[in-house]
């Protein structure tokens, strides 16, 4: 492949809006195919030529050998077999380069793994309870099969005028039809089960840019049970990392992945106070890595879990977070299960000029907090653009692996 060939990118995901942004600033000549003017919306302004509207098989391969493209890389949903079947027959009978970029997948247990939808409908069939649905709109059609959905279905959808309006057809309304968009924190999931009575989350494997770890810890609070639809076909395929990896060697500027907006500082911590507020899963990952420096930990939390670690560093303040919690603070931790209270501590830390991490809202950080390594000899810090968890995870364990560590 040469840096003047054409590319195309079919982009129903935030790695494949990531791919076409990192594309076009590295100078190559890319178009991107989204389904709907909602996903053009999401791309904004970043060059490059956006077809918008649905394709069907015929339509990708006139597509393909009318624009001569060299490579098409398909980063539509995971969830998405019929696409992803139509654009890799496309490329085949034309004879062109195809890279699937897939999503990983998040881990989890405790679930009710379902093949399909339909299964997902035979099982609510005998089983009582209320459902809040976050599928989508998609498939919604399938869960009118359950005789009482009107009132035991809560659907979660975007907030389009093609959803809505699909949805209302369906005979969703009222109270059981939810207009949001994304993304949505583990608190605002836990509100919504428990507003609505929910005795099931419905969800897919959607990996971390689709909320899916804020999906599960949700439903552990709220007692819900999680129903998961499994991914369909093959899990085969390239993250958005390892296709920036191939194609550096064609655009040079991929491989630095543009100009960087974090630069890493590594500031004496030892004796100082690092506020933690809350004390949930995430929060205790921080915890755990803080325990590894010289620092004090202040955590606030309106319950503070028997399993934390006991340590002479932490302080405890069983209650909900105040401001006056900052006093004194050196870097803070949002990581509450309430975006409203992540969002204020965030807004808070900035006023006082305290660094702040706000767990579930890139935007209202003022650094991200890595993933670390420690040898002897060094410490080592690995961040992203926050907002692909699972490979700043990956390198981190790579660099562990290599070190030994």
């Amino acid at each position: 492949m040469k840096s003047t060939d054409k590319i195309l990118i079919f982009a129903g995901t935030t790695e494949g809006r990531t791919l076409f942004e990192a594309l076009t600033r590295a100078g190559a000549d890319v178009d991107v195919s989204v389904a709907t003017g909602y996903g053009k919306e999401l791309l904004g302004d970043h060059g490059g030529h956006v077809l918008c509207g649905r394709c069907d098989g015929e339509q990708m391969l006139a597509l393909i050998q009318k624009n001569g493209y060299a490579l098409v890389i398909d980063a539509t949903h995971p969830y998405a077999a019929q696409a992803t079947s139509n654009i890799s027959r496309a490329c085949a009978l034309a004879g062109v380069e195809y890279l699937r970029l897939l999503r990983p997948a998040g881990e989890c247990s405790d679930v009710i793994l379902c093949e399909n939808i339909q299964a997902v409908v035979e099982y609510l069939k005998s089983h009582g309870g209320s459902v809040l649905s976050t599928i989508g709109s998609k498939e919604l059609g399938a869960l009118t099969e359950l005789p009482d959905f009107s009132s035991r279905i809560f659907a979660r959808i975007l907030s389009t005028p093609e959803a809505v309006d699909k949805a209302f057809s369906l005979g969703f309304s009222g109270k059981n039809l939810i207009c949001m968009q994304g993304p949505f924190s583990c608190g605002l999931n836990v509100e919504m089960l428990r507003q609505y009575g929910c005795d099931y989350l419905l969800t897919k494997n959607s990996g971390d840019a689709g909320g899916f770890d804020e999906k599960l810890e949700a439903a552990r609070q709220a007692g819900a049970q999680v129903i998961l639809i499994d991914r369909p076909g093959s899990d085969h395929g390239f993250s958005c990392e390892e296709i920036v990896e191939r194609l550096s060697s064609v655009f040079p500027l991929l491989e630095k992945g543009g100009k960087k907006t974090h630069f890493p500082i590594f500031t004496d911590i030892s004796g100082k106070t690092v506020l933690v507020a809350g004390a949930g899963r995430i929060a205790q990952r921080r915890l755990k890595t803080l325990l590894r420096f010289d620092c004090r930990i202040r955590i606030v939390a309106p319950h503070i879990p028997q399993t934390l670690p006991q340590d002479e560093a932490i302080c405890c303040i069983p209650r909900a977070f105040e401001e006056g919690d900052l006093e004194g603070v050196f870097l803070a931790v949002a990581a509450t299960d309430k975006r409203e209270v992540n969002r204020r501590i965030g807004i808070e830390a900035k006023r006082r000029g305290i660094p702040v991490s706000v767990a579930d809202s890139r935007e209202e950080c003022t650094f991200f907090f890595p993933a670390v390594i420690t040898t002897p000899q060094a410490v080592i810090g690995a961040v992203g653009s926050g907002d692909d968890h699972h490979a700043v995870a990956q390198t981190a364990k790579k660099i562990r692996e290599a070190l030994h560590d």
